[in-house]
């Protein structure tokens, strides 16, 4: 009963906002961290296995078809919305977007990608504990892992398309998109979770910052 209530709720909802893509967008981002709030607070409080979608459906105030709106699976609300899958959308809006630098794109991708679940400082500690655990651990390595993937393939078929965006044209393109992918891949990584990361700052300058830091630092390095 209440997935038909809170299903009727919702549609409720979106014929109220209209038109208003702002507040529409608005709706959807709250939607989903009262979704991740949910799920990584259970998890945290219990275990991944103990936890079920429909407690986290219910604990966010959700039916269990909004919730797979949002996730594709319960992995997805725990780890975060980096491990989902891109969508059809963002794969076209990276491979059509103007611009010859493709870090710059990289990130703004990336920006696009993180500004689609919000970033709570309380839930980014949940995960740090929760990731602790050996088992799901392994299981956000193995979603980061199809990811990072993802994106390797989606970078080689942009240099492909475009050959003068390379940034060595002497490299083979899927050589350069793994370069690219795991410099960009670490400096994400570490705008989120460096010890001295700057939470007031926004993330794309919080990734640049990093980037920065891992180009400078590497130009010392000696074997």
């Amino acid at each position: 009963m209440l997935h038909g209530v809170q299903e009727t709720k919702d549609s409720e909802d979106d014929s109220l906002l209209g038109s208003d893509l702002g507040l529409r967008e608005q709706k959807r981002i709250a939607t989903k961290h009262r979704i991740e709030d949910a799920a990584t607070r259970l998890v945290d409080e219990s275990s991944f296995d103990a936890v079920t979608i429909e407690q986290i459906c219910e604990a966010a105030g959700i039916s269990r078809r909004t919730f797979f709106n949002y996730f594709s699976a319960k992995e997805g609300a725990v780890i975060g919305a980096t491990s989902e899958p891109l969508t059809a959308e963002q794969r076209e809006d990276f491979l059509d977007a103007d611009g010859s630098n493709i870090l710059h794109l990289m990130v703004k991708h990336i920006e696009q990608h993180l500004n689609a679940s919000h970033q709570d400082e309380v839930i980014h500690e949940r995960r740090q504990r929760i990731f602790a655990h050996p088992d799901v651990a392994v299981r956000a390595m193995a979603f980061r892992k199809e990811r990072s993937q993802e994106t390797m393939e989606l970078i080689t078929q942009r240099l492909t398309e475009h050959p003068e965006e390379q940034l060595n044209p002497e490299l083979d393109p899927g050589t350069e998109a793994m370069l690219l992918s795991g410099f960009v891949r670490e400096a994400t990584w570490m705008a989120m979770s460096r010890p001295d990361r700057d939470c007031t700052l926004p993330m794309i300058d919080r990734i640049y910052r990093s980037m920065e830091l891992i180009k400078n630092y590497t130009k010392g390095l000696e074997w």
